[in-house]
């Protein structure tokens, strides 16, 4: 008996799982940006503003900033600006404006 069928199902499988994450990471200039902390800062207009930690992962962004987290949606996986990255805050009801340091320039 073979095992063949099984097998080739398995793999389909992890690929279908896998692909979409793969496909929907965020990027700055053509390079993925995923999953690595990054220096910057973040204003809103009704909470101030704050020096932060600043980690991507798809259309979310994580914000570590007086020492409170926060998780907001990105407009845009493709990040066109470093320097003026909005992310709407849904828990919050606000929108940040994220200026990533060494994001690039």
């Amino acid at each position: 008996m073979s095992h063949r069928p099984t097998h080739a199902c398995f793999v389909l499988a992890a690929l279908a799982l896998l692909l979409p994450a793969a496909l929907s990471a965020a990027t700055f200039r053509g390079r993925p940006v995923d999953d690595r902390w990054y220096e910057g800062r973040a204003v809103s207009t009704t909470y101030g503003a704050y020096e932060c930690r600043i980690k991507f992962h798809g259309d979310q962004v994580y914000l570590r900033l007086g020492g409170m987290q926060i998780v907001g949606a990105l407009d845009d996986e493709a990040i066109s600006n470093a320097h003026e990255i909005i992310a709407h805050d849904p828990r919050r009801g606000v929108d940040w404006t994220i200026d990533c340091f060494d994001l690039g320039s």
